[in-house]
């Protein structure tokens, strides 16, 4: 960003706070009056969970009840409040604020693809893909909503409705396909019948538009099971929602699919209800393709209170690498002088203000907190095989960590490099391999705590939500005042349907102050001469930058489309539209902390593994067996693996498919059986080991006794 933060009030108060809390942190028992709300505990809000900013993507919930799909979402304001709806539930929430909100349960709402819209003083509710009807309250809050009419069709797929308050028309844009396109049809304000003849809006065009286009490469989640998707595919032209705003219509609509990274939103403009529609060059609206929000679609614009554009829209949320549910992203938007309508999607998945927080949220919403947990080193109590330690701090929509059980006391600790003014945790659970989990609601779900300490030793915590009784699978909470730290705990509590303990992503932000954007001089864009959809982009890197911002646009001073790249300086743009020319900038940006660069030789093992091998006995009519261990590679410090359960008989320790390392020997009671603590049988300088012609140590191996059965430890020991 071009660093527009424009910190309020409010900002200024945590900066003033943060000097304060800097000096007492860890200094005594003694709590300063800022940090007197620490640590936070579960708002029980159901939709957003902080006072001034949100973090993408956000869970919905109702109650203890399981979080709820985030489908087709739609803000109005009605009677000076806003209300949300989302698809499949009969029920939706209000707000004064966008702060505070309630909810409704309304047992006779439409409640499938949901539609809503305001009409002379009522709201009027439908859901075309289920049903013909019509519903109709004035009164909201109350639940109650009552029959208004009929439709002429129940072929209303994705449908919305826009009530022309100027003229007193009553339109119905509807469709969802890949080839089908999306229509328009005037419908009689008071019997909801059709009084003119339907009109195809637009139609999808990947040939011209290439963030339209379905690339299998760039698919989060297989959504079909009956066919394999194709190297391009036709985007599904869906979710058309329209606004009215300055005497011109924008339609906007979803495209691509649910399961691609690239699911996104574009417009197109017309100066009267029934079309003709132009396609905005500008597009697309909404694009975000990177970090652990992406693919936000299918959603509607509104206007918030201050006369601001807005847009909200359902992304795909993935489990164990899979399927999971669809949680929400929030965008602010804009319309220029001109009338180009246009989305904003840069740091979408950093903290963000609240609608009504800043005054020009199209340039000012993001709080400048920077991603501190980047990448960090990270220690963990265990790990459960192939969900790495590296997986929670990767920014990866897909990858998670998860510990061995689902035990209280599992932790995870980053090294954030140095100390850092922290001003927001997210946490974002996952699932671990064979854990499943019913609809039923629980009493409790993923519950934790949050510390932050200087030294790895002594610990204050920030955030305590042992009890936690929503399920929140994105969990962002702002903290009250900064707080100042090196590193960052999160310990489990309870985890539910009796799985372990698995995060997707476990981020800190922070660094208002000491974050920096620096503008790259030197980038070269490279126009694919066969499909001008393509674009190449490689610049020179800067120092000390964690990412960079690439901004492109077709006029130089509307750069509204991005891309965020974290580490490299090359970038393949696929969202080009055929026919204008495009401008480029790229802006690096730093949280200002040491570089972590994972060995994962030494966190996620060599490939190599040794073989200990017990030898079948015939009169006793046992057969060989095989036990195997991985080997970590630890740069200096000695390695230890150590085998359990020795029981009496003939043993030899491999490389395993490679050479042998020790005997075989035969271990008898004798060896293996006792009370000693030392070992019964030492075996030095059995081979050695290093790296290219550099010798780093020998292999050791010692037998030890126990009470009822032995151990063997094998140690790679280093040359000192």
């Amino acid at each position: 960003m071009k660093k527009l933060l424009k910190l309020l009030s409010i900002c200024t108060i945590c900066v003033l706070l943060s000097v304060l809390f800097a000096s007492s942190c860890f200094a005594s028992d003694e709590t300063a009056d800022s940090t007197s709300s620490l640590p936070v505990v579960p708002s029980g809000k159901e939709f957003m969970q902080n006072p001034t900013t949100y973090c993408n993507p956000i869970s919905l919930t109702k109650g203890s009840e399981r979080v709820l799909r985030g489908g087709e979402p739609v803000i109005k304001i009605f009677n000076d409040d806003y209300y949300l709806f989302v698809s499949h539930t009969k029920g939706y929430w209000w707000s004064p604020d966008f702060v505070d909100w309630t909810y409704v349960d309304a047992p006779n709402l439409r409640a499938g693809i949901v539609g809503v819209v305001e009409i002379d003083g009522k709201l009027y509710n439908y859901a075309g893909n289920t049903d013909d009807k019509v519903m109709t309250t004035d009164d909201p809050k109350t639940g109650i909503w009552y029959d208004a009419g009929t439709f002429s069709s129940n072929n209303y797929g994705d449908a919305s409705m826009l009530y022309d308050d100027e003229t007193g028309r009553l339109f119905m844009y509807y469709g969802w396909s890949q080839l089908l396109g999306i229509r328009v049809v005037e419908l009689d304000k008071t019997t909801f019948k059709e009084i003119s003849d339907p009109v195809v809006c637009i139609w999808g065009d990947p040939h011209n538009h290439g963030w339209e286009t379905r690339y299998v490469k760039d698919r989060i989640f297989p959504y079909f099971d009956h066919r394999e998707y194709r190297e391009q595919e036709y985007g599904w032209t869906e979710g058309g929602h329209p606004l009215k705003y300055n005497g011109k219509y924008y339609l906007m609509y979803a495209s691509i699919g649910l399961e691609f990274y690239s699911y996104g939103h574009g417009v197109y403009v017309a100066d009267d209800p029934m079309g003709p529609y132009v396609y905005d060059e500008h597009n697309p609206f909404t694009l975000k393709t990177t970090g652990v929000a992406p693919g936000g679609g299918h959603g509607s614009i509104f206007v918030d209170k201050n006369d601001k554009v807005w847009c909200i829209a359902m992304l795909p949320y993935a489990l164990t690498g899979g399927r999971g549910n669809t949680l929400m992203a929030l965008y602010p938007a804009g319309v220029d002088a001109e009338g180009v309508m246009h989305g904003k999607t840069e740091f979408g998945d950093y903290p963000q203000y609240l609608p009504g927080v800043v005054e020009n949220p199209i340039e000012d919403n993001f709080t400048g907190w920077t991603l501190l947990s980047l990448d960090k080193k990270v220690e963990t109590s265990s790990t459960l095989e192939n969900c790495w330690t590296a997986h929670a701090v990767d920014e990866d929509a897909k990858s998670f960590w998860s510990a061995e059980t689902g035990d209280p006391g599992e932790y995870i600790t980053v090294d954030l490099g140095t100390v850092c003014d922290i001003r927001g945790i997210q946490v974002l659970w996952d699932r671990a391999p064979e854990v499943t989990a019913t609809r039923d609601p629980l009493d409790r779900y993923q519950s934790y705590t949050v510390e932050v300490s200087d030294d790895n030793e002594n610990w204050t915590m920030i955030i305590d939500k042992s009890n936690n009784v929503q399920d929140l699978w994105s969990d962002y909470t702002e903290l009250p005042t900064a707080v100042y730290g090196r590193y960052v705990k999160l310990t489990n509590v309870f985890t539910p349907d009796n799985g372990k303990f698995a995060v997707k992503a476990f981020r800190a932000f922070g660094n208002p102050e000491e974050s920096t954007w620096t503008k790259v001089e030197n980038v070269t864009a490279v126009r694919d001469k066969l499909d001008r959809r393509n674009a190449h982009l490689v610049w020179d890197q800067v120092d000390g930058a964690e990412g960079y911002i690439v901004r492109y646009g077709i006029e130089p001073d509307k750069l509204y489309n991005s891309y965020m790249v974290y580490w490299d300086g090359y970038l393949d743009v696929p969202s080009l539209n055929v026919d204008p020319e495009y401008y480029f900038e790229v802006e690096a940006f730093s949280s200002n902390t040491p570089r972590f660069v994972e060995n994962t030789f030494e966190t996620q093992g060599r490939g190599a593994e040794l073989d200990l091998i017990k030898e079948g006995d015939e009169e006793a009519g046992t057969e060989s067996t095989t036990e195997r261990i991985m080997t970590y590679e630890t740069y200096g410090t000695d390695e230890v693996y150590v085998f359990d359960d020795i029981t009496p008989g003939t043993y030899s320790l491999r490389h395993t498919f490679g050479v042998g390392i020790w005997g075989p020997v035969e271990l008898t009671e004798k060896e293996l059986i006792g009370t000693g603590t030392e070992p019964t049988i030492t075996a030095l300088n059995l081979t050695q080991f290093g790296i290219g012609s550099t010798q780093w140590g020998t292999i050791e191996v010692r037998v030890y006794p126990g009470e009822t059965s032995g151990r063997i430890e094998v140690t790679f020991k280093y040359d000192k």
